[in-house]
């Protein structure tokens, strides 16, 4: 198989997150979910973004594409500010909208139900069926390219899910998938994180890989 003919997708998932102990939102009226959408990075994860961005594994990035959050915006602009690049943003790639009446419990539940969700929330289902909408249509754009699409933790486990298998998840959201019968991940994800997905010409799937770096381990 010729290497041209190989698409080549990171899903990254955003870098640390400012921690809720630093924000005081008593008057902060602003709809829940608006709120969840601005939440921004840390120094650290600023810091964090800056240094992948750097790897070479990215050298040969064709195009970028982000949510419409802020922290994944702030995690690609290092990207792209490298690269003379632009980001393309698509709100296919946002987080699960948890809606209202929330319950702790949800976050699991959603790994065994894909329907379940809370009110002016999305389900696993929705999730999913939105991600590999937008995942496609990048691929179909950016056939044989390398392809940078920066997102969420959650949504990014949904879309993987399409494929792959969750072996288990426990509640500190340690989670272990496998594909083809191959364990990948089996971890609580960081932050950024960092999925390689390699598609034929075809668009079949021929590897999924979680890439660690060096440069990043605490």
């Amino acid at each position: 198989m010729l290497m041209e003919n190989i698409t080549t997708v990171y899903l990254i998932r955003h870098s640390r997150k400012i921690a809720n102990e630093l924000i005081n939102n008593e008057k902060n009226s602003e709809y829940y979910q608006n709120r969840r959408e601005k939440i921004i990075l840390s120094v650290e994860g600023e810091k964090r973004a800056e240094i992948l961005s750097k790897e070479k594994e990215f050298d040969g990035l064709d195009i970028i594409y982000s949510s419409n959050y802020a922290r994944t915006l702030q995690t690609a602009k290092y990207f792209a500010e490298n690269r003379n690049m632009i980001i393309h943003v698509d709100e296919r790639f946002n987080e699960r909208k948890l809606g209202i009446n929330q319950n702790n419990d949800l976050y699991l539940k959603q790994y065994f139900d894909e329907n379940i969700k809370n009110p002016e929330g999305e389900s696993r289902k929705e999730v999913r069926y939105r991600m590999k909408a937008g995942l496609m249509d990048a691929i179909k754009n950016n056939q044989g390219k390398s392809i940078a699409i920066f997102t969420h933790g959650a949504a990014l486990t949904f879309l993987l899910m399409e494929w792959c298998k969750l072996e288990y998840i426990h509640k500190n959201k340690h989670k272990c998938l496998s594909f083809k019968g191959k364990i990948f991940v089996d971890k609580i994800f960081d932050a950024p994180e960092v999925f390689k997905i390699k598609l034929d010409e075809r668009n079949e799937i021929l590897s999924i890989e979680n890439l660690e770096f060096d440069s990043l381990k605490d």
